[in-house]
C-alpha cells in the first residue's frame, strides 16, 4: 500500500533565508533596469514583488495570504504614496521619481497595497489603478510569471504604464523595511565587476 507524501515545514530560518533572496533578486533587477538598461529585468521585479508583498495561495475556497514579508514582519507597516497621477488617454502623465511620501505615518500592508498610484479615464470609465493592481497584473498577465495573450482593460493600463512605476513600488518598500538600497547598489555592482575581471584574467 502506498503512502501518503510527507508534508515539511520550512524553518523560521528558512523562511528568512528565502526573504533575503527575494530581496537580493529585486536589488539586483533593479540595476539591470535602471542602471544597464535592461527594462526585461522588470518582469523579474514584478514576481519577486508579488512573492515579498502579495502571494496567496488556495485551500478549498479560502485564500491563505502567503507573502513573505508577513513571515517576517506580521504587521509590517509602509509609507504612504506622495501624489496620485493623472493620466491622459494618450498615456501622456508625470510619474514622480519618489512614488512615496517618507513623512506621512506609516500605514498597514494592505492599506498600503490598496493606495491608488494611477488614474485614468477611457471612453467615460475611470480606472482608478492601485499598487496592488500594478504588482499582480504585471507578475500574472504580463511576464512576471505569466503572459497573456489578452487583457481586461485594466491589465492593459498596468502593461502599458508598470516600467516606469514598478522600481519605484520596490525602492519604496526597501526603504520601508530598512534596507539601504544605494548601498546595496553599490556592493552589488562591485561584487559583478569583481566577478567579470576574475573571469577575465583566468
Amino acid at each position: 500500500m502506498s503512502r501518503e507524501d510527507m508534508v515539511f515545514t520550512r524553518s523560521n530560518t528558512g523562511i528568512r533565508g528565502k526573504y533575503n533572496e527575494a530581496m537580493k533578486i529585486l536589488e539586483y533587477s533593479i540595476m539591470m533596469v535602471e542602471f544597464f538598461e535592461l527594462e526585461e529585468f522588470n518582469n523579474v521585479i514584478a514576481a519577486q514583488l508579488r512573492l515579498i508583498l502579495c502571494d496567496t495561495s488556495k485551500r478549498g475556497s479560502k485564500i491563505i495570504d502567503n507573502s513573505l514579508i508577513r513571515k517576517i514582519q506580521p504587521n509590517p507597516q509602509l509609507h504612504q504614496i506622495k501624489e496620485l497621477v493623472n493620466l491622459t488617454v494618450d498615456g501622456n502623465s508625470f510619474v514622480p521619481d519618489e512614488l512615496f511620501d517618507y513623512e506621512k505615518p506609516r500605514i498597514p500592508l494592505s492599506d498600503w497595497l490598496n493606495q491608488v498610484i494611477l488614474s485614468i479615464t477611457l471612453q467615460n470609465k475611470k480606472q482608478d489603478i492601485t499598487i496592488f493592481d500594478f504588482i499582480k497584473h504585471s507578475a500574472n498577465k504580463s511576464g512576471g510569471a505569466h503572459v497573456d495573450a489578452s487583457l481586461e482593460e485594466k491589465a492593459f493600463i498596468v502593461d502599458v504604464h508598470s516600467k516606469r512605476v514598478l522600481c519605484n513600488i520596490a525602492r519604496g518598500l526597501f526603504r520601508a523595511v530598512g534596507r539601504n538600497f544605494r548601498k546595496k547598489n553599490v556592493e552589488n555592482l562591485s561584487y559583478i565587476i569583481e566577478k567579470l575581471n576574475e573571469k577575465a584574467s583566468e
